[in-house]
């Protein structure tokens, strides 16, 4: 049942740091909330926070080649290509490729299955497909990273697993 919120990790932190918890400040517990944000925002960049991974669904439409995905995609680790024509749902690999080979593509309008896609990682990302889909029966099923819930108040628990505190508390230490 141990699970610490926000504030019991800030105080572990400022501990391991021979500060006085009682010293703590507004200013401090704020600047303490901002670096556990950075603190999730450098674990999305090294793609370790798996806890954070979600089965998605996104239809495909007819002659649209590039979809914009939820906000908070990070990643994508594996996707497939549904067909639900047939009555029946069959699924085949969608392979990802990179923005140059998708560059290269000599005409990005081609319509059939999608067999490829682009992952643009904007602030919005976007999947670009090829071939562009022929038909609306196809949807991309994939598996995604979101990013962290953010911290934004010290009474709330932080969007980590049990197996993850020493690592916060660590991580904000440091």
């Amino acid at each position: 049942a141990f699970r610490p919120n926000v504030e019991e990790i800030i105080t572990e932190a400022f501990e391991r740091c021979n500060i006085d918890p009682q010293t703590q400040t507004g200013d401090r517990a704020v600047s303490a909330r901002r670096s556990l944000n950075l603190l999730f925002s450098e674990w999305a960049n090294r793609g370790i926070n798996y806890w954070a991974v979600e089965e998605q669904t996104l239809a495909l439409v007819s002659g649209t080649a590039s979809y914009t995905l939820p906000v908070g995609t990070i990643d994508i680790i594996s996707a497939v290509i549904r067909d639900s024509g047939s009555g029946t749902n069959s699924d085949q690999i969608v392979n990802r490729v990179s923005i140059s080979d998708y560059n290269q593509l000599p005409n990005k309008s081609s319509q059939g299955k999608p067999s490829q896609y682009m992952l643009d990682k904007q602030f919005t990302p976007v999947a670009y497909f090829w071939q562009v889909p022929d038909s609306s029966n196809y949807s991309m099923v994939y598996w995604a990273i979101r990013q962290l819930e953010d911290v934004t108040a010290s009474n709330q628990d932080a969007d980590i697993p049990y197996r993850w505190n020493e690592c916060i508390c660590a991580g904000l230490a440091s």
